[in-house]
């Protein structure tokens, strides 16, 4: 049986791991949308996560995949948060 982790590079996912959980501007970002009580505070954050996404694409592209992990997060926060709210 196949498992998630086969055939990804263990190494650089740990060293993404580690850099975003050390960041706080991620860590931040990652309180916002998670203690978001509205879609709209979701999706406040999720702008100002451009900002970093830019810059993480720039100054450390391979563990960029970090923040497009925190966007994908934010959207369905926004999601759960609108079927809550309904």
């Amino acid at each position: 049986m196949k498992g998630v982790w086969d055939g990804l590079d263990k190494e650089r996912v740990s060293r993404a791991v580690l850099t975003a959980f050390t960041s706080d501007e991620y860590l931040e970002l990652l309180a916002r949308i998670n203690n978001a009580d509205t879609p709209a505070e979701a999706a406040a954050a999720r702008d100002d996560l451009k900002e970093i996404m830019a810059l993480w694409r720039q100054e450390c592209p391979e563990y960029a995949f970090m923040v497009d992990c925190l966007f994908l997060f934010s959207e369905k926060m926004e999601v759960y948060l609108t079927k809550e709210g309904a």
